[in-house]
């Protein structure tokens, strides 16, 4: 096991030696969008988009489910790390009132600058305490944030504070200290632990630990879905991008070909296809819809 991280009493990874709030806030303010950081492009493809776009309706088909949405009715979401504005642009177009919070509009002004004034700039926490006293929302959407805070049980406890009573906070994490990533180390198929990302990444989900803490933080949980098995590439020699990282690129078109063609043919399908893939604890991703207790 690797020194950096340790189990903690969920059941999830966490950094045992994290850097403050305050380093952490200053190295977002800088690192994120300004210089096409991360893991964002300045351009995407057709597909790319097609497939950012699928991705979210996957999302709502469950959402429809959950809270059973009225056409006549207009709903209102929260999008806490709303990056390049993809989340917010589809449900702007569904009528909602739509809210985003980050550090940097440099994405979101880069691929959906018409949604600038929907945007919350500044430090992510102190934004999160203000709304927690003027507004609710009926969505939370949480898309890869969690595992690069200080506290996540924190800041779960303020998404509580700020969801309306029967509305869903959606998580989205990497899966990682997985069954297929512990099978590629058993079995030599790769020489390190890639997954672990520091100072980004200071916790490691898995279903059961992410469950926990949520739980721990006033939320039940009500579905559970991944995407795209990716690191199933890893398996085979002529397409393992983490020992040739020439391979990376065309595995991503790859999974955004075999994902866009999926999603095609039924929504309701791919979703219940990425349900069995989160319960056998495969796919890069997981994503998990809460309500509160």
């Amino acid at each position: 096991m690797n020194s950096l991280v340790e189990k903690n009493k969920y059941g999830f990874y966490e950094v045992i030696n994290k850097p403050s709030e305050k380093e952490l806030n200053e190295y977002y303010s800088k690192k994120y969008y300004q210089n096409n950081a991360g893991s964002y492009e300045k351009q995407y493809t057709k597909e790319e988009i097609e497939y950012f776009n699928n991705k979210i309706e996957e999302k709502y088909f469950v959402i429809n489910k959950l809270l059973k949405l009225l056409s006549n009715s207009t709903f209102s979401i929260l999008d806490i790390g709303c990056g390049e504005g993809w989340t917010l642009n589809y449900f702007n177009e569904k009528k909602w009132d739509i809210t985003g919070i980050d550090f940097s509009d440099s994405g979101c002004k880069n691929h959906n600058p018409h949604l600038l004034e929907n945007l919350i700039i500044g430090d992510i926490y102190e934004n999160i305490s203000k709304l927690i006293n003027s507004k609710k929302y009926d969505v939370v959407w949480l898309d890869n944030v969690l595992e690069h805070v200080f506290n996540p049980k924190d800041l779960l406890e303020k998404c509580r504070k700020l969801i309306n009573k029967n509305g869903i906070l959606i998580i989205e994490v990497p899966n990682d200290f997985s069954v297929l990533q512990n099978y590629l180390i058993s079995n030599k198929l790769i020489d390190k632990q890639f997954w672990i990302a520091l100072p980004d990444h200071l916790s490691y989900f898995n279903k059961e630990g992410l469950n926990n803490l949520a739980n721990d933080a006033g939320w039940v949980s009500k579905f559970i879905m991944s995407d795209s098995p990716i690191d199933f590439n890893l398996l085979n020699e002529h397409t393992n991008y983490i020992n040739d990282k020439s391979k990376g690129k065309s595995c991503h078109y790859a999974r955004v070909k075999i994902d866009n063609l999926i999603h095609s043919i039924s929504v309701e399908n791919a979703v219940n296809y990425y349900n069995s893939l989160a319960e056998l604890g495969l796919g890069r991703q997981l994503i998990s819809f809460y309500q509160p207790k």
